[in-house]
């Protein structure tokens, strides 16, 4: 049996909007659905690309009029395929380009994409097409090839030859045969629970884990065209001839629930494909139209089989009664009548005798899914029992009548004179009936019955509720509770805080926190916080207000569930989500037309474009059309203004899709539009608008120009002064070397001289050393110094000292350990001496110049790889 215990059990009447060819002006198949990051919906079309962007439909058509079976939206590009393959590109104000990409024989069926590659399959054909490179590959099958998806991250497909396999660039990879492709046509792959569901046109279905293939049986067989994973159990089958099919899964096994088809509002059986936006809403393509499967509302139909009197629920059984008979569900699948209850079914009661159902006909006894005729000479509004007693009373058509029952008949013992058809409601704890609500007579009557008498008792109140926490009493202003046999104000804080007039129902939560009412009807909530305090939801019921049955009022709660009664069925609300209102974000302004005086081509921007700032320049622009709802959604409201221009607030509306505004003065406005939901949550949207006057637009580009010539002039000087520096660097640097090169011509010149000199010297010396006597040996002695000194202390100081003392002074003091020797080394580098004129002035051999120039990379701290030549003369 099933229990009642939150309101996921039950299998919702699907709230179903649907669009026929009318609505969004293409061809009435529609063969592949794709939902973008934007919440944007596009539709393989006969037609060509159709988009639904946010109540806007647009038809993008291919150049050659052909139709699209499949979409797909991957990097940016919308991929296509019918009978050629292409794509489609989106520019910076929402618009499509269309690329054709190649011709294929046959049509293409399915898109997939994984990294660089998209992927196109035909009956026998995949086609792939590098991003990357532009290039096409194609691979052919001998038998068909069927089905396409993507599981793992990468792509599979399944081969009537072969079996299944994964694609690439290089073709066809098979991993596992599967036999049923071979005489089956294999209809989608997609998937679900992270496995690989393998969906036949024959309605067989088929899971692979990686390992095995598994069965998944299902308690009938179908003609399957379409399929969609919804959340870790279900799944979602597009039938050819019953609709849209919702399948539970667990542990291979399928549970369809309640179908989606013509009679609960599609308008066509046959379901091309699916798709699942992001509020959780399932899309629909149709032989004949589209369909959405409306998931976002917090409100849900269980049953939509007629005007609704009563309700009652306990731990086994949810009972409507109705204008077309009694209805009972025993499991999730659906509501199904009673047998012998059609017909009008006012009231039901339960009690110590039973579950009785009040009917036009009588009274009849209820024994789960069947049912007893026990009274039949007049018809029944409401019944109750008196204890465990045989005395009932029955609010008949003939009147409120007082009836004993023997042995399973029915005899009447008095009318007790109250007419209007009044409800009955016994009390136990004050061991009475309460008669109330009569159209006749505003008075609650307290009724107490024994053996041989019945007494009637009028009282000050107007009516009675009952309710989950027992009865409340209104007087026409406020609430009353029956103690001891008077009535009081009622001690609960929730229920003391409903008073005013036109309080025509009111339910209790057993918790005793929430309290459900209707006031002048208009259905309300009100809550009692953990602190204490209330707080009071006006609107979070209103789209009901209009669908409650007057003096038929029934709201229930049970189990965390709401339950209200409607002209046409029973709607539940679940109250532990009661603060999530709706899954509806901030207002969206879906289309900007802007139109043009002169030679100006119209413009059109589409979301997510239409979110930036808008600037138009006056005299040019003629027209401002924005676009942000869609009149299909009754439960959401819109309400605009353009500040400064707009003082106050538009009306709310449901219906009104747009507003155009013309001859707007040049400044800056902001566009403010607000949305809320079932009257309630109010979600502002701002699209800031500049209009420059038509002598700004000038002004602003004289002053760019000004700004152009400025820095155009800048610019010229710039390149003057830089040539000048460039020039000057040049001179300056043919100067330096000229004057480097004149030194090393005087140190060459004087180290001739020097040369010559020193070897009369040396000459002189040679004779003097062959004298033998001591004078002679000072004498060469005295050569000796002359020549050394000349050489080191001459030519260093006169030749380069002198110019190079500021570079001396500043080597030293960072390299606190260089030489004189280190330095003279140093400064014939600088002059870019090689080794053998540095040889030759330091009067040295090369290779002492060599172990000197290793000894000062040490000192200087050098690395291998730098330069002591470079960086000597950067220094």
């Amino acid at each position: 049996m099933f229990s009642v215990t939150n309101a996921l059990e039950y299998t919702y009447v699907p709230d179903i909007t649907s669009y026929d060819k009318n609505d969004y002006r293409a061809g009435r198949q529609n063969w592949d659905i794709e939902v973008d990051a934007e919440n944007i919906i596009y539709i393989a079309n006969d037609k060509g690309l159709l988009r639904y962007i946010y109540g806007q439909w647009i038809l993008n058509e291919l150049p050659n009029g052909k139709s699209l079976r499949a979409i797909s939206i991957y990097k940016d590009k919308i991929w296509c395929g019918g009978d050629e393959i292409g794509c489609f590109d989106i520019d910076e104000e929402g618009n499509l380009t269309y690329h054709h990409l190649a011709d294929v024989n046959g049509n293409v069926w399915n898109i997939e994409a994984n990294g660089d590659n998209v992927y196109f399959q035909s009956n026998s054909v995949i086609t792939v097409y590098n991003i990357q490179t532009k290039s096409i590959a194609q691979f052919t099958f001998p038998k068909t090839l069927s089905g396409l998806g993507k599981w793992r991250n990468q792509i599979w497909t399944i081969s009537a030859e072969k079996g299944l396999g994964t694609l690439n660039s290089d073709g066809f990879t098979l991993v596992k045969p599967f036999a049923p492709a071979m005489e089956q046509e294999v209809r989608v792959l997609f998937e679900h629970d992270d496995k690989l569901y393998i969906v036949l046109l024959n309605g067989e279905i088929y899971n692979y884990d990686g390992t095995y293939f598994n069965t998944v049986v299902l308690p009938e067989s179908m003609t399957c065209f379409s399929a969609i994973h919804y959340d870790e159990n279900t799944f979602y089958i597009g039938s050819i001839l019953d609709g849209i099919i919702p399948v539970k899964t667990e542990n291979n096994r399928g549970g369809i629930q309640r179908k989606i088809q013509q009679q609960q509002g599609l308008l066509d059986n046959t379901v091309l494909s699916l798709a699942v936006d992001k509020n959780g809403n399932i899309w629909a393509g149709l032989d004949y139209g589209i369909a959405k499967i409306n998931k976002e509302s917090l409100l849900k139909s269980i049953i939509s089989k007629g005007a609704t009197y009563d309700i009652l629920l306990n731990n086994q059984t949810t009972y409507v009664a109705t204008n077309k008979g009694l209805y009972a569900n025993y499991k999730p699948e659906d509501f199904s009548i009673i047998s012998g209850t059609q017909g009008q079914v006012w009231a039901l009661n339960e009690s110590a005798s039973g579950l009785f159902a009040c009917h036009n006909k009588g009274l009849l006894k209820i024994n789960q899914a069947s049912s007893r005729l026990i009274y039949s000479e007049t018809g029944v509004m409401d019944v109750a029992q008196f204890g465990n007693s045989h005395h009932y009373l029955f609010s008949a058509y003939t009147g409120t009548l007082w009836m004993q029952e023997e042995r399973g008949k029915f005899k009447e013992r008095q009318n007790l004179g109250i007419w209007g058809n009044p409800k009955l409601d016994f009390d136990k704890a004050n061991n009475c009936i309460w008669v109330h609500g009569g159209s006749a007579d505003a008075t609650v009557y307290r009724v107490q019955i024994n053996d041989d008498t019945c007494a009637v008792t009028a009282t000050a109140m107007q009516n009675v509720f009952t309710t989950g926490n027992g009865f409340f009493f209104y007087d026409g202003a406020a609430l009353f509770e029956y103690v001891e046999g008077h009535f009081v104000k009622s001690r609960i804080g929730l229920t003391r805080s409903i008073e005013g007039s036109g309080i025509t129902a009111l339910e209790v939560s057993p918790e005793n926190n929430i309290a459900v009412y209707i006031q002048n009807d208009e259905l309300k909530m009100i809550e009692e916080l953990a602190d204490g305090s209330t707080v009071v939801h006006s609107k979070l019921l209103s789209e009901v207000n209009n669908d409650i049955l007057k003096q038929f009022e029934c709201l229930k709660v049970f189990e965390k569930l709401l339950y209200i009664a409607t002209e046409q069925g029973v709607k539940v609300l679940p109250l532990n989500l009661k603060y999530n209102y709706q899954v509806i974000k901030e207002p969206v302004i879906s289309k900007i037309e802007i139109t043009y005086s002169g030679i100006h081509k119209p413009k059109t921007l589409y979301y997510p474009y239409t979110r930036d700032t808008l600037n138009l320049v006056s005299r040019q622009f003629k027209t401002l059309t924005l676009s942000f709802a869609s009149g299909k959604k009754h439960n959401v409201e819109y309400r605009y203004r353009l500040m400064p221009y707009d003082n106050e607030w538009s009306e709310w509306s449901s219906s009104q899709i747009q507003v155009a505004y013309g001859d707007l003065k040049p400044r800056e406005y902001h566009f403010e539009l607000e949305s809320r939901f079932n009257g309630t949550v109010e979600r502002k949207t701002i699209l800031p608008i500049f209009i420059e006057g038509i002598g700004y637009y000038y002004l602003r580009l004289s002053v760019l120009l000004v700004i152009i010539l400025s820095l155009a002039l800048i610019a010229i000087q710039y390149a003057k002064n830089q040539k000048l520096r460039l020039k000057h660097k040049h001179y300056k640097k043919v100067a330096a070397a000229a004057q480097i090169q004149s030194k090393k011509q005087q140190l060459l010149q004087f180290t001739e001289i020097i040369r010559h000199k020193n070897t009369f010297l040396l000459e002189v010396r040679g004779a003097l050393a062959q004298m033998k006597n001591s004078a002679a040996s000072r004498w060469v002695n005295k050569i000796d110094q002359e020549i050394n000194k000349e050489k080191k202390e001459f030519l260093f100081h006169k030749l380069f000292a002198e110019d190079h003392q500021y570079f001396i002074q500043r080597i030293s003091s960072q390299f606190t350990e260089l030489t004189q020797h280190d330095i003279r080394l140093i400064s014939f580098i600088r002059i870019n001496a090689n080794t053998n004129e540095i040889a030759q002035f330091l009067n040295i051999s090369p290779s002492s110049v060599d172990t000197a120039r290793y000894r000062l990379r040490k000192k200087l701290n050098l690395e291998h790889s730098q330069n002591l030549y470079k960086f000597i003369r950067e220094f």
